[in-house]
């Protein structure tokens, strides 16, 4: 299918089937009278959305004109693939990823066509986390590199416990697993590929919170605290830490603490040089407030943080984004409201049913529509149930939660205040049942 370029110019998406999660930067860019292209890797997954969006005229990317099919790794077929699309005719005015996968190759495209983009030491550094601790050594944690033809030496030298190994580009969690002792990394390394390079680091206490930033010209135009909760637990005991909540703005942080983290950031983002775009940094902050970064990603954050802002703010974070990408001038208003995603934990076994009697919001299956419902922000009302999203089928078997694909459903609230929105999700708690029907 060959499309039409239209005289306002073009803005092509990589990771595009992501685009679900960010429903806002589409209509944005159709308003604008740009075309806009994908590029994505070919799964059964993308498929499904890719599917939606052609049947679903409201589908949030539906006005995707053009798809490739080609996965993030391909530099060069991808740089090839914008290159036909500009010698068709269409003016590339901005790239924009927003799969991990495709970090680096949008700084590649970005750099090659002189378009607004973090950068290509951002775009590097940001999906390598070895590469993030050595740039950012001043705010991260202790770490060694286990190569594999050294792992069973280095690790041997190892004294830092507790610890946590991680793999050295994954993302949604994936990989990354708490030790507390010799023995209990030499058993996850004997579990791991042993073609694959790994990173130790020293575990990070304290308070978790993610950072969303819009970037222009070097300079953060926005940047506000995502609370974050994880499976870690109370007692930061657990082995895992897949994100299992989010609330905007974190409620938590007193107005000194937030100050002091923002100010690490800005100063992570300048040693990333990072030029142009919107960033996610996860960092803890320790009991004598003391800031330690965790990671940081050239991409708007995952799950449904950019919805949790439009909530926040009465305006789509997406819009932003675009601005930026092209190059105009951006701002973008302050958190008014409080909004809370969040992932109930569920038990192993088969998924027969995902329930919520009593309220007054229905739960949606995204394999009905490969969509996540709308939202409307609101003002001045009490709190309200935005969505309740079963993201696995019926049938479908339910592991325990090591990865942020494991989970099984999620809902998202908001309320005019902290205390408002704690007691809106224990009700939503009470209500809400993932029934599983345990193995045999």
């Amino acid at each position: 299918m060959t499309t039409t370029p239209t005289e306002t110019g073009t803005v092509v998406l990589l990771g595009a089937m992501l685009g679900g999660r960010y429903p806002e930067l589409v209509p944005a860019a159709r308003r604008r009278g740009l075309t806009v292209l994908g590029i994505d890797a070919d799964t059964p997954r993308a498929r499904r959305f890719d599917q939606a969006r052609r049947e679903q005229p409201d589908h949030p990317l539906a006005g995707l004109a053009e798809l490739a099919w080609l996965p993030g790794e391909r530099h060069e077929e991808i740089v090839q693939q914008i290159l036909d699309w500009q010698a068709a005719g269409h003016t590339i005015r901005a790239v924009v990823p927003f799969g991990e996968d495709y970090v680096e190759a949008t700084a590649v495209v970005a750099d090659l066509l002189g378009l607004p983009a973090p950068g290509l030491r951002a775009g590097r550094v940001c999906r390598n986390k070895l590469l993030q601790r050595r740039y950012l050594a001043d705010w991260s944690p202790r770490s060694v590199l286990l190569p594999p033809a050294e792992r069973a030496e280095r690790a041997a030298a190892w004294t830092h416990y507790p610890a946590v190994v991680k793999p050295l580009d994954g993302q949604a969690s994936s990989g990354v697993e708490r030790v507390d002792d010799p023995a209990a990394l030499n058993a996850v390394l004997a579990d791991r590929d042993t073609a694959e390079p790994l990173l130790v680091e020293e575990l990070a206490h304290g308070h978790e919170v993610s950072v969303e930033s819009l970037v222009q010209h070097g300079e953060p135009v926005f940047a506000a605290v995502t609370g974050k909760r994880t499976n870690e637990g109370e007692d930061g005991a657990a082995r895992w830490f897949v994100e299992l909540g989010h609330t905007v703005p974190d409620p938590d942080l007193d107005d000194a603490t937030r100050a002091a983290l923002l100010d690490v950031n800005a100063a992570v983002l300048r040693r990333l040089d990072f030029r142009d775009g919107i960033a996610h940094a996860e960092y803890r902050i320790a009991p004598d407030g003391t800031v330690r970064l965790m990671e940081i990603a050239a991409r708007a954050g995952g799950d449904n943080i950019l919805t949790l802002y439009h909530l926040a703010t009465g305006a789509p974070l997406e819009e932003a984004m675009l601005t930026v990408a092209l190059g105009e001038p951006t701002r973008y208003p302050e958190p008014r409201r409080y909004v809370r995603q969040v992932y109930p934990e569920h038990t192993p076994g088969v998924l027969r049913d995902i329930t919520a009697p009593g309220l007054d919001t229905e739960v949606s299956w995204l394999a009905d529509r490969w969509m996540w419902p709308a939202v409307k922000p609101l003002d001045d009302e009490p709190g309200a149930i935005h969505m309740i999203v079963a993201g696995r089928s019926r049938g479908d078997e339910l592991a325990a939660i090591r990865a942020s694909s494991d989970r099984s459903a999620m809902y998202v609230i908001d309320a005019p205040t902290p205390a408002e929105l704690d007691a809106l999700q224990a009700r939503v708690d009470a209500a809400l049942t993932v029934e599983v029907e345990p193995r045999g």
